[in-house]
């Protein structure tokens, strides 16, 4: 058996329903959900419904093992199964068969020997039987336990009416002694009918692996008694009032919602609309006639931002202090305030009934980013006569939910257009918009400070590079000491966190030793990190010196995080264009010593080689000649590489300032200056209206002439025919110079803007291989881009980008 087979052990607690459903809720063979009693009174008799023989014995198994666990008697009667079947499956479950049949715990039973035992059903008999069997379990046993199965029903003779009598009967018996039964019931066996009036006359059920409170249950002699069409009647009646209710609030519910939802998505209104439609919903579905939505300002003042209904004192625009107000009461409150009668809650003397005369209140407080931001308002002068249903109340609540998070968006908003504001303003330098973008930040979070701590090296301590709001804390910034990188909670942690780091209130905790506390007494702190490419830089943060009253939101972390970037952003652009600028410089060095080292010595060449012509130039043969034209020519073409090479590497340090230009008037100046290489060449050169752009004057005409001699040059064996043109994209002017010239193979189209680089020899074409690199490198300055678009034999379109000039197109 289990554990317990003899009357010697078991558990000496009574025997009731919980009992039964003990069995179930702690076995691994009963699968599915046990419902608790949970108040009901019912008798202990379960109704045992099953369709499967696996499933008889679902329910059966632990049934029994639970009843031999204590100390009680099993009654196991028979009918569809054979005892033999019964065994087995008790064995198989782990239960020692043999000795609690030694023992008397466990004892098998016929329908012949129980329901039929005259050889029809008798329920006066059959009641007396299970009386003796109960009396004499119980002075062995703690109880008796039943197992019977009711297949023998359809083979009698036994009414419906029958078998719920004695149903009625036995549940009388079952409630005055120690017995616990399961009476088990093959569906496909029995008529519909029988089936449902089982299931009407007991109080608990097994089914389908769930055992449950039988919200059917009817007790027979209800079910069978002569106003039983009566009670039916009503029950029917209850049920459909009861649906139809239930029906009608959820269509009222469904109803709201989708209006809320309406109002809430309507694209084509305002925020300001959205509210006041949102106060005549709310006005409408809660009966009063006064709605209104208030901000209110550092716990003292309200300002009303819209309001429905009419009164005197409540209206959009409507500013006062708080002291003395529904909202001064609603703010002091933990939560929602729903009053329908302002002298049954106490308010009738008070200030706030004096002075707005509101009898019926029902508001919530609305929350942005976690911070109190004012209070959504309903009321009437009259008191309401229902109380606030949970519904209304939900509703009030998704009412308040949906203006924080708008307004919190509305917000989100506002701070990145003010930080792209602040950011993409040409006019303002680095330390600027830093300024500008630390105050805008500490300002919108309530907070004193705001700065960027640098470390110069991790062995180094941090230090405060720039700092707002501060008071006199960064006057000296090199002498501005914060903590060690390795140790502390403040910057070490912000730098170590791929998140922002921070803390509403270091009280309390181990930031509270840290030197930023002790000495700064900064007991409020949100920091994120700052990067130069891949190398730390240092920390971004904002802080205070009294503790926050809430946590940082994920808006607040959102918003450092995105400044810490720009900063990051900005830092790296700043030391690249320094490492350029460095590089320039030494390169313009190189360019400057190189040209005039050499131009000295070549100057002296080209001297030389010309005394040579003039004053021996007859003492040379013909291949003389020759060799000295050619020495003369490589001088030449010597003398212009390196003015070439000098004029590239003074693109950056030594161009013009960008002002607003416009580039039809360069072109003039350009096709005058090619005036004879354009009439020489039979060149045709048309061009489209141009715009005006920012830039250096001197560099664009450098450009467009270089780009013109190119198209002049490669024209090929007909005369050139070329156009220029503008086309907006975007932000920028792209700049097109087009020609039918004898085009460039795509192999060939990244290599013609590579410095000394040429794709023709000089024979076939002159030039130095610079003109391109140039014109590029001009560009580049400018903040543009150069390409070229080109098919052999079919011409090439050389385009580049310019900015306009301010607040104009054209």
């Amino acid at each position: 058996m289990s554990k317990n087979a003899t009357s010697n052990e078991g558990a000496s607690e009574p025997v009731t329903l919980e009992t039964g459903l003990e069995a179930f809720q702690s076995s691994s063979e009963f699968s599915g959900p046990v419902e608790a009693l949970d108040g009901h009174d019912c008798n202990d008799h379960f109704a045992h419904i099953y369709e499967t023989r696996e499933g008889k014995f679902e329910a059966a198994v632990p049934f029994v093992r639970h009843g031999l666990d204590r100390g009680e008697r099993i009654a196991y009667v028979v009918d569809q199964s054979t005892e033999a079947e019964v065994r087995t499956r008790l064995q198989t479950a782990g239960i020692d068969v043999d000795a609690a049949l030694e023992s008397g715990a466990l004892k098998f039973y016929t329908v012949d020997e129980t329901y039929l035992r005259d050889g029809s059903f008798d329920s006066a008999e059959m009641i007396q039987f299970y009386a003796d069997a109960t009396a004499a379990a119980t002075e062995e046993f703690e109880a008796l336990r039943l197992v019977a199965e009711m297949s023998w029903i359809r083979a009698d003779e036994t009414t419906i009416e029958q078998l719920m009598e004695y149903e009625s009967k036995i549940n009388d018996l079952f409630d005055r002694e120690d017995v616990l039964a399961i009476c088990q019931y093959d569906r496909d066996l029995f008529d519909p009918e029988l089936i449902q009036n089982v299931i009407r006359t007991h109080p608990h059920l097994i089914y389908d692996g769930t055992a449950c409170h039988n919200f059917y249950y009817t007790p027979p002699e209800e079910l069978f008694g002569d106003d039983a069409p009566v009670r039916e009647n009503d029950r029917m009646l209850q049920t459909l009032r009861e649906r139809t209710t239930a029906k009608a609030e959820l269509q009222e519910r469904e109803r709201f919602l989708k209006q809320l939802y309406d109002v809430t998505a309507d694209s084509g209104q305002s925020f300001e609309e959205k509210i006041r439609r949102l106060l005549e919903l709310g006005s409408d579905r809660f009966g009063l006639e006064i709605g209104y939505f208030a901000r209110t300002e550092n716990g003292e003042t309200f300002e009303i931002v819209e309001a429905v209904g009419d009164h005197d004192r409540i209206a959009a625009g409507v500013t006062d202090t708080l002291r003395g107000t529904y909202c001064e009461k609603l703010l002091a409150a933990p939560g929602r305030i729903a009053v329908t009668d302002a002298a049954e809650a106490g308010w009738a003397t008070d200030r706030a009934y004096e002075r707005f005369g509101l009898d019926a209140y029902f508001a919530t407080t609305v929350r942005v980013s976690g911070a109190e931001y004012g209070t959504l308002c309903f009321a009437s002068e009259q008191p309401r006569k229902e109380p606030y249903t949970d519904t209304e109340r939900t509703y009030l609540d998704l009412m308040g939910q949906w203006l924080g998070s708008e307004l919190e968006r509305r917000q989100r908003e506002t701070f990145l257009q003010e930080s792209y504001r602040i950011t993409a303003n040409p006019a303002l330098e680095f330390e600027a918009k830093l300024e500008q973008l630390l105050d805008f930040g500490r300002e919108w979070m309530g907070l004193e400070a705001a700065g960027l701590a640098h470390l110069p090296a991790w062995e180094d301590r941090f230090q405060q590079e720039f700092t707002v709001g501060y008071g006199d804390a960064a006057d000296d910034e090199a002498e501005t000491i914060w903590t060690d990188p390795g140790e502390g909670c403040y910057c070490r942690q912000a730098l170590e966190s791929d998140e922002p780091i921070g803390k509403a209130d270091v009280r309390g905790t181990d930031w509270e030793d840290d030197e930023i506390h002790r000495e700064h007494g900064l007991s409020c702190y949100l920091g994120t990190k700052v990067m130069n490419g891949s190398t730390p830089y240092g920390t971004l943060w904002v802080g205070s010196t009294t503790p926050r009253d809430r946590e940082f939101t994920d808006t607040e972390r959102t918003f450092l995080e995105l400044m810490g970037q720009w900063v990051s952003y900005e830092i790296e652009r700043r030391y690249r264009e320094r490492a350029l600028e460095e590089s320039n410089e030494r390169l313009e060095q190189f360019a400057y010593a190189a040209s005039h080292d050499l131009q000295e010595p070549l100057r002296m060449v080209s001297s030389y080689l010309r005394l040579i012509e003039n004053q021996y130039g007859d003492a040379f043969d013909e291949d003389g000649e020759a060799f000295l034209e050619f020495a003369v020519d490589g001088a030449d073409r010597m003398r212009e590489m390196i003015d070439g090479l000098l004029a590239y590497s003074r693109v950056e340090t030594q161009g013009g300032s960008f002002e607003p230009v416009e580039l039809e008037a360069v072109l003039d100046d350009v096709l005058e200056d090619l005036h004879r290489q354009i009439t020489d060449a039979n060149a045709e050169i048309t061009a489209e209206k141009l715009p005006r752009v920012t830039g250096d004057s001197n560099q664009l005409r450098q450009t467009l002439q270089n780009l013109l001699e190119n198209a002049i040059v490669y024209s090929g064996d007909s005369s050139p025919r070329i156009h220029i043109d503008a086309k907006r994209r975007k932000q920028d002017w792209v700049i097109s110079v087009h020609d039918d010239g004898i085009g460039i193979e795509p192999d060939d189209q990244d290599r013609i803007f590579d410095i000394f680089d040429r794709l023709h020899s000089r024979e076939a074409y002159e030039g130095t291989g610079l003109g391109l690199a140039l014109c590029q490198r001009i560009v580049e300055r400018h903040g543009g881009e150069m390409w070229v678009d080109s098919e052999p034999e079919d011409g090439s379109t050389f385009s580049f980008t310019l900015p306009p000039a301010d607040g104009h197109d054209r």
